[in-house]
């Protein structure tokens, strides 16, 4: 998944609140299966699932621009000690 796409995945959400999302999807379908509404609570489960799978998609895409600026930053101070 680009960059672009990440972004618009619940774009103005820090990662604390969709960490709060899925909790409380969670929550709630636990509620609405102890009341038998258990197709209610799937399709939370469900949609919960597909907020943490978000998560962790940008959490990778993060990491990996961390890493980069870390990598671009190593490589340019090996190369003035070398040179």
């Amino acid at each position: 998944m680009n960059e672009v796409n990440v972004k618009e995945m619940l774009d103005g959400v820090d990662e604390e609140q969709v960490s709060m999302i899925v909790s409380a999807l969670q929550e709630t379908a636990a509620r609405y299966e102890k009341q038998g509404m258990i197709m209610v609570a799937l399709k939370m489960r469900i949609t919960a699932e597909k907020v943490l799978g978000i998560k962790k998609t940008r959490e990778k895409v993060q990491a990996a621009q961390i890493l980069g600026r870390f990598m671009k930053k190593e490589k340019t101070t090996c190369c003035e000690q070398v040179g």
